[in-house]
């Protein structure tokens, strides 16, 4: 069997189909014609299968090659590709989940999955309970009978907390518990969940997987039976991915491995730089030896991305805002996964949920970053330059 590597450039390019284009082609076509009564009723016998495309909400030729390769990668039956990944994640809790039920929820998860939850979950009459990682390999206390799913975000998206996956699957199929999980961070490349258990995974793929900072995307990987729960949602829902949004996630899947490799290296040099800085307190990364979870994530990963967090030493605001604002290579801004480097201030992340924000390990001097593809000399310089006014900022009376 080819690798993933290998494998991804080929999957899903039908090149006969295609009149032997090597990129699939982008079907900017709202709806697709019949040339018999027959044959139109065929296809829409099979389109929420996607296998003929009739109207692309539910289906598209571009957007099916960017599925089949997220399933090879996966080890799925079958994937869905979304306009965003709230789109991935509301689509799989609005399949499962219905008045009466009970969801658990890792508190660290991404704010919009606990927003959805909060609000339009718990307005449907859906019970929402949250648990922190640490609770991962032993939640049976938490279940209810009424438990029909847990979600889990590994490692988190925060601070990185790692969950034990096998633990909470193992659990789950002994009550007919359905597991979900947002695998962003370490990508179909580092961590496959579904090997370990996972019933749906859910990406935003905006982040890694696209990788070049211009499209919004979601991804669901999952097996024919909960597929077929899942996409008469998903149509209806009507989040799904352009056919232009599909081909550019396509193209930047091809490089992915690449660029997923360049960027671990880089942080991880980074990581190791910054530990050894008398500014830092800790870096929050797990491809540290000394990161809690280590162990863990090193038995369910085969790798690390480039996003990770480190808390400076207490500070004053305008500390703060000196090392932020000296920057020249990393830009302040959300989402991650891009080429680019990304600094971003945590210190207000759930400030209005003091037990979360104490799990999670957050206080006013936290910042995450996202390790881009610049040369990472010139990232550890701006780094240093940045900490040096931060140092003296912190002096000052």
């Amino acid at each position: 069997m080819p690798s993933n590597a290998t494998a991804l450039l080929h999957q899903g390019d039908d090149r006969q189909r295609h009149h032997g284009a090597i990129s699939t082609p982008v079907y900017r076509a709202s709806l697709f014609g019949f040339e018999s009564y027959a044959d139109f009723e065929v296809a829409t016998a099979n389109e929420i299968a996607a296998k003929t495309p009739v109207y692309t909400r539910v289906c598209n030729p571009t957007r099916q090659a960017l599925e089949e390769k997220i399933a090879l990668l996966e080890k799925t039956d079958r994937a869905i590709a979304f306009s965003s990944g709230m789109g991935a994640i509301s689509a799989a809790l609005l399949a499962f989940l219905q008045q009466g039920d009970h969801a658990l929820f890792v508190s660290g998860c991404y704010g919009p999955t606990r927003q959805f939850a909060d609000t339009l979950l718990s307005a449907l009459g859906v019970e929402v309970e949250y648990y922190r990682a640490a609770e991962s390999p032993a939640l049976e206390k938490r279940l209810k009978p009424n438990t029909r799913l847990i979600y889990l975000e590994s490692p988190g998206s925060l601070t990185f907390q790692i969950q034990d996956i096998r633990a909470v699957t193992q659990l789950a199929q002994t009550r007919n518990i359905i597991t979900v999980i947002d695998n962003s961070w370490a990508t179909s490349l580092y961590q496959q969940p579904i090997t370990m258990g996972v019933d749906v995974v859910v990406h935003s793929a905006t982040k890694y997987i696209a990788g070049h900072s211009d499209v919004v995307v979601g991804l669901l990987a999952c097996n024919e039976d909960l597929y077929q729960r899942i996409k008469p949602i998903a149509a209806l829902l009507g989040a799904n991915l352009s056919p232009d949004d599909a081909w550019l996630v396509t193209r930047g899947l091809r490089t992915l491995p690449l660029r997923l490799a360049a960027q671990e290296a880089a942080a991880l040099k980074i990581a190791r730089w910054l530990q050894n800085r008398p500014e830092v307190r800790q870096a929050l990364y797990p491809g540290l030896p000394d990161f809690p979870g280590y162990a863990l994530a090193q038995k369910q990963m085969s790798g690390s991305s480039s996003l990770f967090a480190f808390k400076l030493a207490p500070s004053t605001p305008k500390a703060r805002a000196a090392f932020v604002d000296s920057l020249r290579y990393f830009t302040i801004a959300v989402s991650w996964g891009g080429f680019e480097s990304l600094i971003l201030p945590i210190g207000n992340a759930f400030k209005d949920l003091p037990d979360t924000r104490a799990a999670l390990g957050i206080d006013d001097d936290t910042f995450r970053i996202c390790i881009g593809l610049e040369d990472v000399d010139d990232l550890i310089a701006d780094l240093s330059q940045g900490l040096e006014k931060f140092q003296m900022e912190n002096k000052s009376p």
